[in-house]
């Protein structure tokens, strides 16, 4: 897709999830309505008055839920607002992980993460490089699928290297090899787009997992 075109499709889905946000708040005024009422009424006898308070606490979980998932939507479509920006790379792994964890766990395996206690900011097209790391979780993770297993993504802050780990951990952790990703066309699609966004990446067998380096960082000599 064209730049325009992203920003186009980001600002509308943009516009959705904010009024996705606007139902919820109604939905959430009423279930408080609600609570507030079997308040007032707790001294009068109410046939099922526990049916009714666990439902009004279930439909509060529910709201939340549903909040969560539409704000790290709205941030993700605003991710195609620009085509390079300023952003802290913690904030792209969260959003990340946040996205496609639930893909990794209908294969049983388990996305986790560890984040720098300082911003580490980067100049990048936030939209292609989690569409980048997307790809290759969907390639380590098929190489995963069968039995257990997790993938960590571990923020690393240096000062001549920044950049993001991966770590395979389980039963299954020694299935995630280059030879074996490089079978998936998710894995092609990844290193298009690294190229695209000049990532390099280098894999550390020994440590089962892979290091992934962002424009501008200075690279081992064995970097791929």
């Amino acid at each position: 897709m064209k730049a325009n075109e992203l920003a186009f499709f980001g600002k509308i889905a943009a516009g959705v999830t904010h009024e996705l946000r606007n139902v919820l708040a109604i939905i959430n005024e009423s279930n408080g309505l609600m609570a507030d009422v079997l308040v007032m009424l707790k001294e009068t006898p109410f046939p099922q008055r526990e049916r009714f308070q666990r439902s009004v606490q279930k439909i509060g979980e529910q709201v939340q839920r549903g909040v969560e998932i539409t704000s790290r939507f709205n941030r993700f479509a605003h991710s195609m607002d620009d085509p390079c920006t300023e952003v802290d790379l913690n904030s792209i792994v969260t959003q990340t992980v946040s996205l496609t964890k639930r893909f990794a766990g209908l294969q049983n395996v388990e996305l986790k993460s560890a984040l720098s206690d300082h911003p580490i900011m980067l100049f990048i097209n936030p939209f292609r490089v989690q569409m980048a790391l997307t790809r290759a979780i969907d390639a380590f993770v098929r190489c995963m699928s069968g039995s257990s297993g997790s993938i960590l993504m571990l923020v690393r802050e240096s000062v001549d290297s920044p950049g993001l780990d991966f770590y395979f951990e389980g039963e299954s952790s020694d299935k995630v090899v280059k030879g074996a990703v490089e079978a998936f066309g998710e894995w092609r699609e990844f290193e298009e787009l690294a190229s695209i966004l000049d990532l390099r990446y280098d894999w550390r067998a020994p440590d089962i997992g892979m290091a992934l380096f962002f424009p501008g960082v200075p690279t081992p000599e064995r970097t791929t």
